[in-house]
């Protein structure tokens, strides 16, 4: 039951659905809000990693953001894409606060996005049961839809174990028929044979 009830939760954007959602983003008037949940779309981050992001754990030059106690109680890296160092570019950098995402007091992080994400949701037209954790499963599945290795997804998701990054990703429909295509192509003879 248990296994039913997670395939059942899975759920990834689509190419349109991610661009709605930036777009709706781009136009929510919290602005430290709508870049966290960005950013989390950028890197297939925990939320809780982006909530208590620092600079000093942000390496722009290396393109490299370094979470010090992970899910996993290690510290891990993540790298930053052009996309995702541009959005870091684009914040704001109080003097003396030390965090990415500050909250309403700059000495503390920002407590959550939830009203953000409902409203950016709503305008993107999304569904209201999409949870802002669906975009790391997002991240890892338009990676291997990409073609990159599992390994590869795992490591950036910070995941010890495959298994777990298989959950995550989803292969699109058309991936799995250009697959069963390539053993298709075999039947190339008999097919003809048979017109």
């Amino acid at each position: 039951a248990d296994m039913l009830r997670e395939q059942g939760r899975e759920r990834f954007l689509t190419a349109g659905e991610t661009h709605r959602l930036f777009l709706a983003l781009d136009a929510e008037p919290s602005r430290t809000a709508a870049t966290c949940i960005a950013l989390l779309a950028l890197t297939g981050a925990r939320r809780s990693e982006a909530l208590n992001m620092r600079w000093e754990d942000v390496d722009i030059p290396r393109r490299l953001w370094q979470v010090p106690r992970a899910k996993s109680g290690r510290r891990r890296h993540i790298p930053l894409s052009d996309a995702a160092v541009a959005v870091l570019l684009s914040l704001p950098r109080p003097p003396g606060c030390p965090w990415v995402f500050p909250g309403a007091d700059p000495a503390r992080p920002l407590e959550g996005v939830r009203k953000c994400w409902d409203r950016v949701k709503a305008r993107a037209g999304l569904a209201r049961d999409l949870r802002l954790h669906d975009l790391r499963h997002s991240f890892a599945s338009t990676l291997v839809n990409h073609g990159r290795p599992i390994y590869e997804v795992a490591e950036i998701l910070g995941h010890s174990q495959i298994s777990t990054t298989r959950r995550y990703s989803h292969f699109q429909n058309d991936r799995l028929v250009d697959a069963a295509n390539i053993a298709g192509r075999l039947a190339a003879p008999f097919l003809t044979a048979a017109e």
